[in-house]
């Protein structure tokens, strides 16, 4: 068990979660010029649309940075040489 590379992939994925909710919160807003839909009171002000939309949008964004956040972290921690799933 390397434990360093589990801290490096930990900290890269916390990083790119900030990342990817700083991005959809700026994209959203930029796109319909409301704040995003979030839990309680504004979640039951949003339409079933926008919820979905959100949804879609949120997952897509969050997935594409978790990948590159792993990729990038990959290749700092240990180049091509390096395979996380024999961690």
């Amino acid at each position: 068990m390397d434990i360093s590379w589990k801290i490096v992939n930990g900290v890269a994925l916390a990083g790119a979660a900030l990342l990817a909710n700083t991005v959809m919160k700026k994209v959203w807003k930029g796109v319909t010029g409301n704040t995003p839909p979030t839990p309680g009171e504004g979640e039951a002000t949003a339409t079933l649309p926008e919820v979905l939309v959100f949804g879609a949008l949120s997952g897509l964004i969050m997935a594409v940075s978790r990948r590159t956040a792993v990729r990038t972290a990959n290749k700092w921690y240990g180049g091509s040489k390096f395979n996380q799933l024999e961690v």
